[in-house]
């Protein structure tokens, strides 16, 4: 029977530029953001920690500190990868209108590329990386589409009907946040030579618009995301279709867990919900996240920011099938830096 390994990964952009531009969220929304809500602006009106590590640098020094201890989160990664020595990986990761825009309005998705060209080193349009690499450097991503078409038609014949791509058609190749998974899986030699499966997830539904200041009303009435069952459930068949396969797999949820700018406007909010995350992380690093397919609603969510753990929920689903537990577990939240970052690994089998 196949092997599995779980891991999440933040999938933060702004990790692959210098320090100083971690706080890119909060310093857009200051330069050119909150028009109609000026008292954001005022770092008086920010909770205090949140004043301390903004101080009198924009922020500069806590971002540093958050972005050495995130590499070495990456490389504690790379070494289970490489202990682990996968024939796959299959990352899940947000993506929101990047692949689709508005031809398509799917839950998920998964690719079936052969290969893309994709530029990893230059983010928004800003040409300075962490490693003063080429910001022109193309590499070739590869896929997987014999596993790809292999899970689509699994997850047909469980009932589930999954929409799958041979081609993306992301400007970039990929969403942004899948291509920041494959980097900071291999930050130090960036080579990139393990194939993967990339499953798109649209957390948000409801036609909902998102930018720097949140998201767009919410209207119940319009077509949904999974429900936390469904991504639960995903999560569970998904590790059903890869045990009966001749693949030793690495699924991998490419996601950050609450974000500033992941409730409605009306929230006003400036920072991600730490409390929160907090809570649901301890029951994340004590295995009790097998109770997440019922423990979840749509209004907590959209309450704390969370819509992004839909994607964590589909891995719980996964892992919960597979009877792995937490081997290590991280979180990383600075309130100047727009979400809280989680690092995983659980046991193979």
């Amino acid at each position: 029977m196949a092997e599995i390994l779980g891991l999440t990964v933040s999938h933060f952009p702004y990790l692959r530029l210098k320090h100083y531009h971690l706080p890119s969220v909060l310093i857009g929304n200051l330069s050119r953001g909150w028009v109609d809500k000026p008292h954001l602006k005022d770092p008086k009106n920010w909770p205090e920690p949140m004043q301390e590590e903004w101080s009198n640098d924009s922020g500069a020094a806590t971002s540093n500190v958050a972005q050495a201890h995130q590499i070495e989160q990456f490389r504690k990664l790379r070494a289970a990868l490489d202990d682990f020595k996968p024939d796959l990986m299959v990352f899940f990761y947000r993506d929101l209108g990047e692949t689709y825009k508005n031809a398509a309005k799917p839950p998920y998705w998964i690719h079936a590329h052969e290969k893309l060209d994709v530029k990893l080193f230059q983010i928004f349009g800003n040409r300075e990386n962490y490693w003063e690499e080429d910001p022109d450097r193309i590499d070739t991503l590869y896929g997987h589409p014999e596993a790809a078409f292999y899970l689509a038609r699994k997850l047909q014949d469980a009932g589930l009907n999954p929409l799958y791509a041979p081609e993306s058609t992301a400007p970039l190749g990929l969403g942004h946040n899948a291509l920041a998974t494959t980097v900071h899986l291999d930050w130090d030699r960036r080579e990139f030579k393990t194939p993967f499966v990339p499953i798109g997830v649209d957390p948000f539904g409801f036609l909902r618009t998102r930018n720097n200041e949140g998201l767009s009303p919410w209207n119940r009435d319009m077509p949904r995301t999974l429900l936390p069952k469904e991504a639960f459930n995903l999560g569970r068949e998904i590790t059903k279709a890869f045990k009966s396969s001749p693949w030793r797999v690495a699924l991998v949820a490419g996601t950050a867990w609450s974000h500033a700018n992941d409730a409605g406007w009306e929230f006003e909010r400036v920072h991600q919900d730490i409390a929160a995350d907090a809570r649901r992380f301890e029951e994340w690093k004590s295995n009790q996240f097998d109770s997440w397919s019922d423990s979840w609603t749509f209004e907590e969510m959209e309450q704390h920011a969370q819509w992004e753990l839909l994607i964590s929920i589909i891995l719980a689903g996964a892992m919960t099938e597979n009877r792995s537990q937490v081997t290590y577990a991280d979180m990383s939240a600075y309130w100047i830096l727009n979400s809280s970052w989680v690092t995983t690994i659980f046991e193979p089998r």
